[in-house]
């Protein structure tokens, strides 16, 4: 039995082979790619029309349906260009299955690079990202497209966009890593046993490890828990390189203290530092 299906089976996977991507004609890329492209534009009109479109995005104030759509419309494009400009020295076996993937990366590489320059933007300006019961403007909608549509049309901008969000986390080196603000400690401990009648203080430090001066009269200097919590600068002169400024937390119970975990936040030059200040009871 297994002699006769032998045959069978080779014809199979001879069919198979023939049918694989790999042994398309460009023609069939072409095709492959203008269907993406038609589909994404039925997509988009059906989304944009109100009848069919979901109730709601409730994350279109993160990231408007615009962004993938446009990531992958640039994923189409730079396949339709590669598929035009090499018919005549056409390598199926390279790049066949790369030309099939090209939508759906550049639908993620598109997104996700809008999210990162989003978030990185989020922390020097606030309000770029609206709040959940807002949207974008136009005119922010239409940046976005921009930025979707130019990386998933050239991934080398997504390699680079990674590489240098993964350095600002990360930090690229020693160097880079020692230069910036830091509050010490992390988190601050205040006991409510020696606050019986009054209030019990306590201190976190500003370290300036850059090579920048700030002024700490236009920074803004905040905590959670009010009026029980309260923050102050005893010194808010310059703080050049290598110099540090207490930051004094004071906590007034009330007649009952209660346990609880505040957020002391500094915004200074650009930066945005956090501490937590944790009361407790014994």
């Amino acid at each position: 039995m297994d002699a006769r299906l032998g045959p069978f089976r080779k014809a199979v996977r001879k069919a198979i082979y023939k049918l694989g991507p790999t042994r398309w004609s460009p023609l069939a890329f072409l095709v492959y790619q203008v269907a993406w492209i038609v589909a994404l534009v039925a997509l988009m009109t059906a989304a944009t029309r109100g009848q069919a479109a979901p109730p709601s995005y409730n994350w279109d104030h993160v990231v408007p349906l615009w962004v993938p759509w446009a990531g992958a419309l640039g994923g189409s494009t730079i396949s339709v260009v590669g598929v035009v400009g090499h018919s005549r020295e056409w390598d199926g076996l390279g790049f066949a299955y790369w030309h099939l993937a090209r939508p759906i990366l550049g639908m993620i590489t598109g997104s996700v690079a809008v999210l990162a320059l989003l978030f990185v933007l989020k922390g020097i300006a606030p309000d770029v990202i609206p709040a959940s019961n807002e949207n974008y403007t136009a005119g922010g909608t239409a940046v976005l497209f921009v930025i979707a549509f130019v990386v998933g049309y050239r991934e080398e901008t997504f390699r680079e966009l990674v590489k240098r969000v993964v350095d600002v986390l990360l930090g690229p080196g020693e160097k880079a890593a020692t230069q910036r603000l830091a509050l010490v400690p992390g988190v601050l401990l205040l006991q409510a046993e020696a606050a019986v009648g009054g209030s019990v203080s306590g201190s976190v430090t500003l370290f300036n490890n850059t090579q920048d001066t700030f002024d700490l009269k236009s920074a803004k200097l905040t905590i959670t828990g009010g009026p029980e919590f309260t923050v102050g600068w005893p010194d808010n002169g310059p703080v050049g390189p290598g110099d540090a400024r207490a930051i004094n937390v004071v906590w007034t119970p009330g007649g009952s203290p209660l346990p609880s975990e505040q957020i002391l936040r500094v915004d200074v030059g650009g930066y945005t530092l956090t501490s937590t200040v944790r009361a407790t009871v014994p």
